[in-house]
């Protein structure tokens, strides 16, 4: 008996320490400090993806071959403050710029003609064209920079945790929750994705200057408020979300009058309106594309897609389980995860229920959470595009430990409703601590092993003959990274082939016959080129789904092809033979300007399994002749 008794003792000393730090008044310099010691490793981890686009465009001095400038990617004038402003967020903005692209071979012959994708960013823009000005061959400091950028983040969140909760350890909770949570990892370590975190640094400014000016009567708050939104537009679209926060004040917590609420709405609402006008005037926006859907633009499709994804990203907020995670994963898998996912969150919705009836701010966490899930339903499910909405997500979380373990008045005393409390209570703090900080431990492991497989995905070789060759691979197992594949090679300091065309994606098992001296006829053996087999029964990862959807950039499954429809390169010309049931293509005749044998041509094709996986030497068959090319999967009892 002694011996639990010094057990509770040592267990009640340990939690009034926490409280004591969480409640002193450093607290939130001493969270920032500590979550740019976690980030630090990547300091080492030098540029990647994305990264590699934004050192092209911004550097003065030209480091890729003449053709790539002058194009939607790499204007004239690059590398100069007028263009990182204007263009740095940009790929396409008209059909000219569409075309451009796919002559380089950086867009797939399949790519829909008006697809319009173009973002812009111009304060992000303006950090990174300073790093380029500053330290152009330092990668370290510009993920320094980021660090910056995320530390002022979680600062400024931590005093508006403080500002909001009025319990100073459930606010500190709060924030620490935050920090460890594995989501904003990757906006911190990635230097290409420092838009989101000054987005969300102006947008917690923002929101707290709303609360001085509404609860504290401070009028000059009231006009940095909005000025603070906008910066936060400027930096990222993603910044529409703290409107979601804004509302649900005026809705919850505000005690004005009702006039009053609402007319505190008008400023933010005049902000938006204003920068959308602006935003679209200049061209910018996301249309004809899978990947990201432009409400404005195409509004009913955006409310399927919130029907589609807003429940699966509450339970990524909810659960240890990653929304990019579930992309590598079949429908079928992803249909027997959600089997058990929904219900937990069905159950955390009736477990908050009580919560919600008497703690208005708990009832502004929730509103504001639910809100933000709606501008990150036009793009594919990630968890990076979580952040906005875990604000509100762990506030309601700490409200909620916090009132289990202190016993609050809003739980029913039934000891029928105090178990599953209880049971929730644990799971979320053994999800949200011990599995996020092992989340973020393996974190770099992870993205080094996605990336090994992407930079495999675009390896053609580095030949010395390659300059003068056209690279044609018949079955690209990654055509988005194609967009990637001048900077990736000229960063690596390998060289680059004249143009690299793709035939079809490898998501399929490939037939290719030889019908001409100049002549291949490609066809899937099932389903559509542009398909991935949905039909198995298996709950494997594999990246093949991951890479279907990003080849949705290119082409909406809206717009179909027809029979007879034709796209001329100059390397070749490509016509439609037959479509499948979803409207795109299974079978494509490729007519080359020379004899498939000409040595000005390089074949490859590449091999999904075994040990020789990856590109190889592709044997253009006789003509009369065809091979068939495995796909992805193995057959099936394999």
């Amino acid at each position: 008996m002694t011996g639990r008794n010094e057990h509770l003792s040592r267990w009640r000393r340990f939690l009034l320490f926490l409280r004591s730090v969480s409640e002193h008044r450093w607290y939130p310099v001493g969270l920032a400090l500590f979550a740019i010691i976690l980030m630090l490793p990547s300091l080492g981890r030098g540029l990647f993806q994305d990264d590699l686009i934004w050192q092209a465009k911004l550097l003065q001095k030209r480091c890729l071959p003449d053709k790539y400038y002058g194009t939607p990617l790499l204007p004239a004038d690059s590398g100069s403050r007028a263009s990182a402003l204007r263009d740095m967020f940009a790929a396409t903005r008209t059909r000219e710029d569409v075309r451009r692209l796919v002559e380089l071979g950086q867009f797939p012959w399949w790519t829909f003609e008006a697809l319009r994708h173009s973002n812009w960013r111009p304060l992000a823009a303006l950090t990174h064209w300073v790093d380029y000005r500053l330290w152009p061959n330092r990668p370290w400091l510009m993920h320094a920079h980021n660090l910056l950028w995320f530390g002022a983040m979680i600062f400024v969140l931590g005093i508006l945790y403080r500002r909001l909760m009025g319990v100073v350890p459930v606010a500190g909770l709060a924030a620490f929750l935050y920090v460890i949570d594995e989501s904003n990892w990757f906006p911190a370590v990635w230097v290409a994705n420092r838009n989101l975190l000054i987005a969300l640094f102006f947008s917690v400014l923002a929101m707290s200057c709303h609360d001085r000016w509404r609860s504290g009567g401070e009028k000059r708050c009231g006009v940095v408020a909005p000025v603070l939104f906008l910066h936060a537009l400027l930096s990222a679209e993603a910044a529409i979300a703290a409107f979601a926060y804004i509302f649900a004040y005026a809705l919850v917590i505000d005690r004005g009058k009702k006039a009053d609420r609402v007319l505190s709405l008008i400023p933010s609402l005049v902000v938006i309106v204003a920068w959308r006008l602006v935003y679209t005037a200049l061209g910018n926006g996301a249309y004809g594309g899978g990947l990201v859907v432009d409400p404005g633009r195409e509004p009913v499709r955006y409310a399927l897609a919130v029907l589609e994804k807003a429940p699966l990203l509450l339970v990524s907020q909810w659960t240890w389980m990653a929304a990019d995670f579930l992309s590598v994963f079949s429908e079928y898998a992803q249909r027997r995860y959600l089997l058990w996912a929904y219900p937990f969150i069905v159950l955390v919705f009736v477990v908050i229920i009580p919560l919600l009836r008497k703690d208005r701010i708990s009832l502004f966490w929730f509103i504001g959470m639910l809100l933000c899930i709606l501008p990150i339903c036009a793009t594919a499910p990630m968890n990076r595009n979580l952040l906005f909405v875990a604000i509100g997500g762990f506030g309601l979380m700490a409200r909620y430990v916090g009132g289990v373990v202190a016993g609050g008045d809003w739980a029913p005393k039934s000891r029928m409703y105090r178990v599953p409390t209880w049971i929730m209570c644990v799971a979320l703090l053994f999800m949200h601590v011990p599995i996020a900080l092992a989340g973020r431990i393996t974190s770099p492991m992870t993205l080094s092993f996605a990336d090994k497989f992407f930079r495999a995905s675009v390896d053609i070789g580095a030949e010395p003959d390659l300059p003068d060759k056209s690279v044609i691979v018949v079955n690209a197992p990654h055509p988005f990274l194609l967009l990637e594949l001048p900077y990736m090679r000229c960063y690596e300091g390998k060289p680059l082939p004249k143009v690299v065309r793709v035939l079809a994606p490898g998501f399929r098992e490939l037939e290719v016959a030889r019908i001409g001296e100049r002549t291949l006829r490609v066809r899937s053996k099932g389903g559509s080129l542009l398909s991935v087999d949905q039909s198995r029964k298996d709950v494997r990862p594999s990246f093949v789904y991951w890479y279907h959807i990003l080849n949705a950039l290119f082409r909406s499954n809206r717009e179909v092809f027809e029979i007879g429809q034709r796209v001329e390169l100059a390397e070749f010309s490509a016509e439609v033979l037959s479509v499948a049931e979803d409207g795109f293509p299974n079978e494509v005749r490729f007519d080359f300007e020379v004899a498939l044998d000409d040595p000005s041509l390089r074949w490859l094709w590449w091999k999904h399994r075994g040990e020789r996986a990856g590109f190889l030497p592709f044997e253009v068959p006789q003509l009369g002749e065809s091979v068939i090319l495995e796909g992805p999967f193995p057959p099936a009892g394999e």
